[in-house]
């Protein structure tokens, strides 16, 4: 393993980021408004720091492992059978996630960008170039996340920039009046978005620097945390509570809200937003990948190529079964989000759990 080790700290640390900053950066100040009102920044702390943990038991539990294939570990922990059936039941969690993602997606442009091309269009051509970029394999994808973080988040600040003199920050108060359980509540709705830290499963093993992994995994939940905080500051000033509560997606309403007559600034926030479809493809691509990943090694497919076109017909499926973004936001809070806890705590808590003690005895009879 140590031969193939390939990807250096920026790459981890820019694949990291740019899996999890994904559509939720549009529209999840208003899944969170609707619990914590303007204290969306106290949300995107607890969040970033349950991802920093996660990761973290996700490096530990690779370590624990030798930097196993990540199907190799469920199926060394759980037998080769219901290993198997644990690694796809995740990867078909994520993909479900990623279809209802690519459904809001699709609305998105279709309402701001692209008015008159069919929602079915704009999910077959997204579906297509994730995979064709799953195709090249894991150094493509590691090379496109690092020019993509550049490109995503540039002008990202510049938007930060240009929003400051239009935010009345008065908004924010008074601060800590949601209920704790609403701040818990929060910050689950935005893990659920955030899922693209499963990434860390396939990343870790071919990192070129180990001893610094843990280093790039706090730096990189540092900067989701404060990416994510800001953007919910600067919504809840800029906007009403009541205007991100009812906006499905207000961060592009905040965006323009700002208005510049400078020549080479015009409609500066329809480009912004269409260099910001780069946030939504980044993760669908990556979380793509990661799915294709685990399925070519459950099945020992000899190709990526093969397991990438498994999930086309299964994504447009379930992209276009809901009858309109309110349908999607609703499923969001039903069952796909409760089953996607209960696999993401049996791949990563129960096995690290269990892999932890069977080293523990292996220590004591070596011994």
């Amino acid at each position: 393993m140590k031969s193939k080790d390939f990807i250096e700290d920026f790459g981890l640390f820019a694949s990291l980021v740019v899996s999890m900053i994904g559509i939720g950066v549009f529209y999840s100040p208003s899944l969170v408004a609707k619990y914590v009102g303007a204290d969306g920044w106290v949300v995107a702390i607890i969040t970033g720091i349950i991802i920093f943990l996660i990761m973290y038991i996700i490096q530990h539990l690779m370590r624990i492992n030798t930097y196993d294939d990540v199907v190799i570990i469920l199926k060394n922990v759980y037998g080769s059978i219901l290993g198997r059936i644990i690694s796809v039941a995740y990867a078909l969690m994520l993909i479900m996630a990623l279809a209802i993602s690519l459904r809001v997606f699709a609305e998105m442009i279709t309402m701001f960008l692209l008015n008159n091309t069919p929602t079915e269009v704009i999910l077959i051509t997204l579906i297509f170039i994730g995979m064709y970029l799953s195709r090249g394999g894991l150094a493509n994808v590691v090379h496109f996340n690092e020019i993509a973080f550049w490109i995503m988040f540039i002008p990202a600040i510049l938007a930060f920039v240009l929003t400051l003199p239009v935010a009345d920050f008065t908004n924010l108060l008074p601060v800590f009046t949601a209920a704790p359980k609403g701040y818990l509540q929060g910050s689950f709705e935005l893990l659920f978005l955030l899922n693209g830290f499963s990434m860390a499963f396939i990343l870790i093993p071919y990192v070129k620097k180990k001893e610094r992994v843990t280093k790039i995994l706090r730096r990189s939940s540092l900067f989701i945390t404060v990416f994510y905080g800001i953007t919910f500051i600067l919504v809840a000033a800029t906007l009403s509570v009541g205007q991100a509560r009812n906006n499905i997606f207000p961060t592009i309403t905040m965006l323009q809200s700002i208005t510049s007559k400078t020549g080479f600034l015009e409609r500066w926030d329809s480009l912004v937003m269409a260099v910001w479809v780069l946030f939504y493809f980044t993760a669908f691509a990556n979380t793509y990948y990661f799915s294709s990943y685990i399925v070519k090694h459950v099945f020992n497919l000899e190709d990526i190529k093969i397991a990438s076109i498994i999930f086309i017909p299964i994504i447009y499926v379930a992209a276009l079964y809901p009858d309109s973004v309110i349908q999607v936001r609703n499923l969001n809070s039903g069952f796909v989000r409760i089953a996607f806890v209960a696999v993401l705590f049996v791949v990563i808590g129960l096995t690290f759990i269990i892999s932890y003690i069977k080293k523990g005895r292996a220590a004591k009879n070596e011994n």
